[in-house]
């Protein structure tokens, strides 16, 4: 449904063929990235369809509850969780019956962000890890202050910055920071201690930029380097958000894969990483 809509929607930029076609030749195409604007709030509608579909999963549970197994069955769908949803087979009928994320791919916005951090309910259920996301305006700023703006380099640079490695280590949450990157890198890396939170990022990227959820090879980013890459350790580097003191060594996104050794001291029941390979 999501490779269709992004095929067959006018309005919709393909970033999944796009993506798909990457991984069939095995090196980058000639055309930069189709660009997404993202929305500053959620599309009323939009946002209406998923609360009906969230009460349809909580069939008289508590609305946090339909909301977290909403989530947990769409990442299962998406193919961004191996984890089978706990929905009965009944509910999950009358989801595959009244789903339609066509909606979403038109009106794109980190939609789950929002909803979670209502809280969805009264108790200490609600937003446990009390998760508010930085405004899409304040992260669209912050985006035009870190990252080179491509609307003034050439054509050239364009393509050249998308094997940029790019990440937001500082707590990515449900990734819209790196939404606003992808529209320059093919090449991204977060980390979120919150799983819920980090499935929604990946479900965003299912959504909206393939290369966040399911990242291409690292031999392909490789074999397009620029050229001048190849002697400067710094020539695709792009600083993102600044380190927590106990990262401070992921604030040289260069070479993200380089930072095991600091990982190892993270203990994995409370640092998760967005994405894997790092």
């Amino acid at each position: 449904m999501i490779m269709e809509g992004h095929r067959i929607l006018p309005d919709v930029p393909d970033r999944w063929g796009y993506h798909l076609r990457i991984l069939q030749a095995q090196h980058l195409p000639d055309e930069p990235i189709p660009q997404i604007h993202f929305l500053s709030g959620p599309h009323p509608d939009t946002l209406k369809h998923l609360h009906q579909w969230i009460r349809l999963a909580a069939h008289h549970q508590s609305t946090w509850t339909g909301m977290t197994d909403f989530i947990e069955w769409l990442a299962y769908a998406l193919q961004v969780s191996q984890t089978p949803p706990r929905l009965d087979d009944a509910i999950q009928v009358e989801l595959y019956q009244h789903v339609n994320l066509l909606a979403m791919v038109q009106h794109p916005y980190d939609y789950f962000g929002d909803i979670i951090s209502e809280g969805l309910g009264n108790g200490p259920w609600a937003n446990p890890n009390n998760f508010y996301p930085t405004p899409m305006e304040i992260c669209r700023l912050m985006a035009a202050m870190t990252l080179p703006d491509i609307t003034k380099v050439s054509l050239q640079k364009v393509k050249n910055l998308r094997t940029a490695r790019i990440a937001d280590p500082a707590g990515s949450g449900t990734g819209r920071m790196l939404l606003l990157a992808s529209n320059i890198s093919l090449s991204l890396y977060g980390c979120e201690k919150d799983p819920l939170v980090r499935t929604v990022s990946l479900i965003n990227g299912a959504l909206y930029a393939p290369w966040l959820a399911f990242p291409i090879p690292d031999h392909i980013l490789e074999s397009d380097l620029p050229t001048d890459a190849a002697t400067s350790d710094n020539a695709t580097c792009t600083q993102a958000l600044l380190a927590p003191g106990h990262l401070q060594a992921i604030t040289s996104l260069n070479q993200p894969p380089c930072i095991a050794s600091t990982l190892d001291e993270i203990d994995e029941h409370t640092m998760q990483l967005v994405l894997p390979g790092w």
